[in-house]
């Protein structure tokens, strides 16, 4: 084959807010990635599993040690019932292998909620609802021998209610919780004791709500208490407070700004904290409605605020390791992350890593579940590390979709997590000499920056080389046009994708004759330009389902519309609105799309009559109440492109286009950049900000659009062909193209 310039097409979404890359005659050449671009692998590692929620852990001296409600444990892989070995509210499991302490085996009458470990790893201290440890009394709070597992006979502070947090800074050990009193004195929810023998030190802030989290600066310079409290010492304090580590005088604080007042729809309190060097990170759980469930962090030295994440879903636990945040929510809405985020409706998001710099999201995606009949119901609950480690407690019932209960531990062994297997591609030649290629990225859960490589033939050639960003919420696509093929031969493609340790291919495809001249068939010109999803609209009257021609397998569900009339292309029908609400939507949900087009042919006739042509809305089965990303027809037959980046922003097209005759519509979007086209003109462009952030279902006619400028014209008897989506905007000459293929 004579060899020609090579010349490549790549388009790829560089993060949610990312920007078009169009590079022509040459190759993207990538650096290598990282098989673990976070600390942590995201592949669990083997661990013993409790029946019950975990709430408390620390790791220390080669085990970590794990406290709550459970009353038995388990070997990995066991189903409940199965081999369970009674251990009661406290256990002590290997640090390396997972396995459980058999030597450790105290006896308490009651939960626990927080364990510590001592400097220097010969204790560890234990707090909860017990009343009695080995037959002795222990009032909520007692330390154990680490090198012999025996209780601490003369450490025995008597605590009149729930401990439920513990912090040990040198000599000291920090706890918080419900009590009223410690030995008889009055410690209102806060108190410190001696770590060698228990003894009641004077601390003693006076709190009048629950304590839910306590930890001392690393420099012992200052003590962090979160909570359901309003006051300490007198002082308005809302939920989290910042005390000196001798006095318990309230220090100044202007960094706790960042936890809002409450008010009638919202209170939210500090649940977590972890103290690093020169920062403190908070993690926060609300009540109400967008209330604030985020982390926020604070310099330790002048306690004023570094950053705040404003995800939605109460954060139970933080723990940094090895330069990152690592956090146990519910996290259900990062929209409001912005780029980087994922919105409401893309599920629970139970594990999560965030930047130190910012709190910006992570490249770390294991999950968890929450069992929906504990008494806690919302996942991780407690987090602890051995330094290269981190050690996950919580109500769940099972760690990246397999079966393991209540505890599991993660390490930074490699290779990490692989990448998924890429899709097998589906190549078209509809121009003489080239071949037009286009898949989606895959994820990889413990490092979004992967490497692809296009493969062509059974010699596995490698012919091009992109480095793409890619999460579990936000996967770009890949573009490319292989011109160094010779017209009439056969040929077939693979993608393959590495992490830089794990490298997965993909099926070949099947085989593409190269164009020998120009294709005119609307279909395959469409599809050569890579739609993620393609409705032509042309099924038989009466079917209930609109197929997705593109390959991408998000067939639609019609409802009030007739299919048969004659339609926009040669040799394909059209889909009628005969109804007010008619409508075809799409069943695979989007994340918010910031690159796309969305493009179809539209007719409608009469005066005073348009209506809704395209669109992106949060609504599946009903109308939508967020709705963008939209074409549609005025009264007067002008063509509007429509576009929320906090406002309506629309482009709109000369009139007259409820003419009678079919009219090809496309919108644009490119991180702000709008353009509408009409029948393959440019009518108009515009700069504007990030489109809304949220999660929902492209839809062909009716939504609820009524808001928007002219949005309220009746559709019925809009005939719509042809629509398509795709993940990034088209050229003037690919839609000029489409529009003289009709």
């Amino acid at each position: 084959m004579t060899k020609r310039r090579l010349f490549t097409r790549l388009r790829i979404q560089l993060g949610i807010a990312g920007t078009l890359l169009a590079v022509a005659g040459t190759l993207l050449l990538a650096p290598p990635a990282q098989s673990v671009e976070a600390s942590l692998s995201a592949v669990d590692s083997s661990s013993w599993q409790t029946n019950a929620s975990v709430q408390g852990l620390a790791v220390t001296g080669g085990k970590a040690y794990a406290g709550g409600r459970f009353t038995s444990v388990r070997p990995p892989g066991a189903a409940a019932g199965t081999g369970e070995v009674a251990q009661a509210y406290l256990a002590a499991f290997d640090a390396g292998t997972g396995d459980l302490v058999s030597s450790f085996n105290p006896v308490l009458n009651g939960q626990v909620y927080a364990v510590a470990a001592s400097a220097d790893g010969s204790r560890i201290f234990v707090g909860g609802d017990f009343t009695t440890v080995n037959g002795q009394t222990r009032n909520r709070i007692a330390a154990f021998d680490t090198a012999t597992g025996a209780l601490v006979t003369n450490w025995k502070p008597s605590v009149s209610y729930r401990v439920k947090t513990i912090a040990v800074s040198g000599t000291t050990v920090y706890f918080g919780g419900s009590f009223g009193l410690v030995n008889g004195q009055t410690r209102n929810r806060l108190a410190a004791v001696t770590t060698d023998t228990g003894t009641l030190l004077p601390w003693a802030p006076d709190v009048n709500g629950d304590v839910y989290a306590v930890d001392a600066a690393d420099d012992a310079s200052k003590v962090y208490a979160g909570g359901q409290f309003s006051t300490v010492n007198g002082t308005s304090q809302n939920t989290v407070t910042s005390l000196d580590p001798v006095t318990g005088a309230v220090l100044p604080f202007p960094g706790a700004s960042a936890v809002p007042p409450p008010n009638g729809s919202c209170t939210t309190r500090v649940k977590t904290i972890d103290a690093s060097g020169d920062t403190v990170y908070f993690g926060n759980g609300g009540d109400g409605g967008g209330c604030f469930d985020g982390t926020w962090a604070v310099d330790i030295a002048t306690n004023t605020l570094k950053w705040k994440n404003q995800c939605l879903g109460a954060t139970e636990a933080v723990k940094v390791v090895n330069g990152w945040l690592y956090k146990g929510s519910h996290a259900h809405d990062c929209a409001n992350q912005g780029a980087g985020g994922f919105p409401q409706g893309f599920g629970y998001h139970f594990l999560l890593s965030e930047k130190l710099s910012d709190g910006g999201l992570g490249p770390w995606y294991p999950n968890t579940d929450a069992d929906p009949n504990s008494v806690t119901n919302v996942g991780p609950l407690a987090f602890a590390t051995g330094g290269d480690d981190l050690w996950v407690g919580g109500d769940f019932l099972h760690v990246n979709g397999v079966a393991q209960q209540g505890l599991t531990h993660f390490t930074n062994a490699l290779p990490g997590a692989a990448p998924a297997k890429p899709a097998k591609l589906t190549p078209y030649s509809v121009r003489p000499g080239a071949v037009q290629i286009n898949f989606p990225t895959v994820v990889d859960n413990d490092d979004s920056t992967l490497t692809y490589r296009l493969l062509r033939g059974f010699s596995n050639t490698t012919i091009a080389t992109w480095t793409v960003k890619s999460t579990p919420w936000d996967r770009p696509w890949v573009h490319y046009t292989d011109t160094d093929v010779t017209p009439g031969e056969s040929t077939n493609y693979r993608v393959e994708v590495t992490d830089g340790s794990t490298t997965i291919r993909g099926n070949y495809s099947d085989p593409v004759t190269v164009a020998t001249t120009a294709s005119t068939a609307y279909d395959q010109i469409v599809n050569a330009d890579g739609p993620q999803a393609y409705w032509r609209l042309g099924e038989p009257a009466g079917t209930t389902t609109s197929v997705d021609s593109s390959g991408q397998s998000n067939n639609g569900t019609f409802t009030g519309v007739t299919l048969g009339s004659a339609g926009a292309v040669a040799g394909n029908t059209a889909m009628t609105l005969s109804t007010s609400t008619g409508r075809m939507v799409g069943e695979k949900a989007y994340s918010m799309p910031q690159q796309f087009t969305v493009e179809a042919w539209v007719k409608q006739s009469g005066l005073n009559r348009g209506g809704r042509i395209l669109g992106f809305g949060n609504g599946k089965t009903q109308s939508s109440a967020i709705n963008d990303r939209m074409l549609y027809m005025r009264t007067n037959g002008s063509i509007v492109f429509g576009v929320s980046d906090g406002s309506q922003r629309t482009l709109t097209s000369v009139s007259g286009k409820n003419d009678g005759t079919w009219h090809h519509v496309v919108g644009t979007y490119d991180n702000g950049a709008m353009k509408l086209y009409v029948d393959g003109v440019l009518s108009g462009s515009a700069q504007v900000g990030q489109a809304s952030l949220y999660y929902g279902w492209w839809r062909v006619g009716y939504d609820n659009n009524n808001s928007w400028p002219g949005g309220g014209a009746t559709q019925t008897g809009m005939g719509i062909d042809e629509a398509a989506v795709y993940p990034y905007a088209l050229t003037g000459a690919q839609i000029q193209s489409h529009y003289l293929a009709r």
